[in-house]
């Protein structure tokens, strides 16, 4: 229960940082493709990186909570365990990740790009988080 209520509030926290129009993008998506579709379709990146947020804060929080492993997503094609990786891998805080998830970022390759343009220091971590994960 936790792990959705913490996924619904981080794209609650999300939709702070990008605005009605990034997000009527997003929800326009779901409801063309279903769900969440593919990561060929229209918008696509919007929504990944959306849930890609969601499922690493729902995930983290209750494994807060509860102990163990609750993180969810591992075959979902937006791939929430890159924040995972850069977490464990780069020493970035969820702070500095939010702070990237701003209303021009439409992708992974957005997304990956303001990390390093932020946190050039840890380029090669960042770019191995990405791509062990197809991006």
């Amino acid at each position: 229960m936790i792990s959705v209520a913490a996924h619904e509030l981080a794209q609650a926290s999300h939709f702070s940082n990008v605005g009605s129009w990034y997000w009527s993008q997003y929800i326009n998506y779901i409801i063309t493709y279903g769900s969440y579709g593919d990561a060929t379709k229209k918008n696509a990146g919007i929504c990944g990186v959306g849930e890609m947020w969601g499922y690493y804060v729902g995930g983290l929080l209750a494994t807060e909570q509860y102990g163990g492993d609750r993180f969810t997503g591992r075959d979902y094609w937006f791939r929430p365990f890159i924040l995972r990786r850069l977490v464990d891998n780069t020493g970035l805080t969820q702070k500095q990740i939010f702070d990237c998830l701003t209303s021009d970022i439409r992708s992974h390759e957005q997304f990956k790009n303001r990390l390093i343009s932020r946190y050039g220091n840890k380029r090669e971590q960042i770019e191995e988080a990405f791509s062990v994960w197809g991006f």
